[in-house]
């Protein structure tokens, strides 16, 4: 069973796709050049091709990225409710974020902390950010891995 930490949730959701904005910065330069050879070459037919090519590839990524933003945006909006149970939860017990770790990062509802030596099972209270935590014992702790943020 694998617990979160406080910083592996938080740089959950300040993950992006650096990859697809360099590929776009790239292609922007690219067509860029080819529109200034096409500028150059008034009766030459090459370099328009390559511009209306190149664009054409730069609003499909653009399309692209748009949707894997509005998917980012759903997935950090489950990071930050997640963020937001281990604060809630640290304050309530009293101890630091960082000794808090959680064994999902979607739901908060019957989730599973890590305190300490401690585990404890969550359920929504009657009001959003009230909690109760029920001590428990884990009989098989052999394959319990803690999940730290690659720094």
């Amino acid at each position: 069973m694998k617990f979160y930490s406080y910083d592996y949730v938080l740089s959950q959701i300040s993950l992006q796709n650096n990859v697809m904005v360099g590929m776009q910065i790239l292609l922007l330069v690219v067509t860029g050049f080819f529109a200034f050879k096409a500028y150059q070459d008034n009766r030459g037919t090459k370099f328009r091709e390559l511009v209306m090519i190149s664009a054409l590839t730069l609003l499909a990524l653009l399309l692209i990225t748009i949707s894997n933003f509005q998917d980012n945006q759903a997935s950090n909006n489950q990071f930050q409710t997640s963020l937001h149970f281990i604060e809630v939860v640290s304050g309530d017990l009293g101890v630091d974020k960082a000794d808090v770790y959680v064994n999902t990062s979607a739901t908060t509802d019957g989730a599973i902390l890590k305190v300490g030596d401690n585990y404890y099972r969550a359920m929504n209270g009657s009001e959003p950010d009230k909690f109760l935590l029920e001590k428990m014992e884990l009989f098989k702790t052999d394959d319990i891995e803690l999940v730290e943020v690659n720094k």
